[in-house]
């Protein structure tokens, strides 16, 4: 069994010496044949450099005035994208940026309607219970004067009443009397 076939041994590659002649040989006709087309490669990439040279300022030409064209067309688009931005949205950005300033502000906000609401309320309350008050009041006065009126017309009535029980009484003597008159 060769060398190369063990299984746990490495691979040792021994070649003879007539295939180390041989690669020898070989390397030296190929490098013969590499160094004139080396030189020609060299001579070519030395001519392309130079159309390349001449291509980039071409192009360098071409992509200024592209650049100039492009900045004739842009600028006027700009310029309206500028003012409509001034005047539709940087008032409301700046609005908006206002109010969160108000509400991050550390200091304590001033608030009139809260303040005024509670006095309002105070103020209303009194005005109705004053209101409340002079009705009772004048709904006090009536209720006297009607109750006086209704005392007088009682007093008058119980005077007609007394009155006519008295005639009565007088009347019931006097038709009494008669009648013991006669049966005497």
């Amino acid at each position: 069994m060769s060398r190369t076939m063990k299984k746990k041994a490495r691979a040792a590659l021994d070649y003879p010496d007539t295939w180390a002649s041989r690669a020898k040989h070989s390397a030296y006709r190929t490098a013969g044949r590499v160094g004139p087309m080396a030189g020609m490669a060299r001579d070519s990439a030395i001519g392309m450099a130079g159309n390349a040279r001449d291509y980039a300022g071409t192009a360098r030409d071409v992509a200024t005035s592209r650049l100039e064209d492009a900045r004739y067309w842009a600028a006027p688009r700009l310029d309206h994208a500028a003012v409509s931005f001034e005047e539709q949205i940087a008032p409301r950005v700046a609005a908006i940026m206002a109010e969160m300033a108000r509400r991050i502000d550390p200091a304590p906000p001033i608030i009139r309607r809260r303040t005024r609401m509670p006095l309002m309320v105070l103020m209303g309350g009194l005005a109705m219970g004053a209101i409340g008050f002079a009705l009772y009041k004048r709904n006090a006065r009536q209720w006297a004067d009607t109750m006086s009126e209704t005392k007088d017309a009682v007093r008058g009535k119980v005077e007609h009443v007394r009155h006519r029980a008295q005639q009565a009484g007088e009347t019931m003597e006097q038709k009494a009397e008669e009648m013991q008159n006669r049966m005497s």
